[in-house]
């Protein structure tokens, strides 16, 4: 059986997504996800829900969604006749 979620309950401010998942949203391969976190300081670093040092990384959604926003605009102002 499975369940849905009420869209209207949904709020990706409280979202927890996995790095292969964000990595998926942006359009690029985890390696290139994990460079852009280490390159670039606008990039969602994430999150860990324990101490361990192999602990899962996790990211909010709506951090992801402001961090593509953000990829677009670099690239149409990139684009624009000077």
């Amino acid at each position: 059986m499975t369940t849905h979620l009420n869209p209207s309950l949904v709020d990706p401010r409280y979202i927890q997504i996995k790095r292969k998942q964000a990595a998926e949203i942006l359009g690029v391969s985890p390696a290139t996800f994990d460079r852009m976190r280490k390159d670039d300081p606008d990039c969602p670093k994430g999150h860990t829900r324990g101490e361990a040092k192999m602990a899962q990384v996790y990211f909010r959604l709506s951090d992801i969604y402001e961090y593509s926003e953000l990829l677009i605009q670099r690239s149409e102002s990139a684009s624009e006749p000077s």
